[in-house]
């Protein structure tokens, strides 16, 4: 399923009036603007053209759903001593984030080539995501972790539900609809894996070695460009 506000393109940059000079290539024989003596700076600044960065309005980034039953690789997943761990993700939005950075430019002036630093608008795209985990001790056997399993998909299918409709029920930009939709997401979940698990005759030695939630997370998916 997708669901997107505007098209993933952006008009992020504008300017008062055209750039006079031909874009080179430094071939290291260019000089920096702010090397030059300052009324030259002045002169070549007076000529270029005022960018400015329009970035999206955060409630109107589009964004498309992660499929359910896809990988989910969490960047800081937490290796316990002999603990098993297991994820499970219950809401995925992959979604453009954008950062401001210098960049630099070459044009041929009536000084010679010259670089101009201006501010230039970077993205990346990432997943945010809210998924469920169960730690649990190693060395257990088979038939009791299949039960944990088996109470934490059905808890993550009703956990899943929660998450999506407050999701689509709540306001602004996707990352923060994600995170609104964290606390009745857990509530759910946890109060349907504990009556599922309840009726396992081993729970009560196991429950407090086992620890389960929600949580959520941000995934890099490409590097900024």
């Amino acid at each position: 399923m997708t669901s997107s506000l505007v098209p993933y393109h952006y008009n992020f940059y504008r300017s008062d009036k055209p750039i006079p000079y031909e874009e080179v290539a430094d071939l290291g024989d260019a000089i920096d603007l702010k090397d030059l003596p300052t009324d030259e700076q002045q002169k070549l600044l007076n000529s270029m053209p005022q960018f400015f960065i329009t970035t999206p309005d955060p409630e109107e980034v589009g964004y498309t759903f992660v499929d359910l039953e896809s990988h989910l690789s969490l960047p800081n997943e937490q290796n316990l001593v002999n603990k098993e761990f297991h994820a499970q993700r219950l809401l995925g939005v992959t979604v453009p984030e954008f950062k401001v950075v210098p960049c630099k430019k070459t044009f041929k002036t009536p000084l010679g080539k010259v670089n101009f630093t201006y501010p230039c608008l970077k993205r990346r795209e990432s997943e945010f995501c809210i998924y469920a985990y169960i730690y649990y001790p190693k060395g257990l056997d088979q038939f009791i972790v299949n039960e944990m399993m088996a109470c934490l998909e059905f808890a993550s299918m009703t956990a899943a539900e929660t998450a999506s409709y407050t999701f689509n029920s709540t306001s602004g930009s996707p990352i923060e609809r994600v995170i609104k939709a964290v606390p009745k997401t857990l509530e759910i979940f946890k109060s349907t894996f504990s009556n599922c698990v309840s009726n396992a005759e081993t729970w009560d030695y196991l429950k407090h070695d086992v620890e389960y939630g929600v949580d959520y997370a941000s995934i890099k998916l490409t590097d900024w460009y």
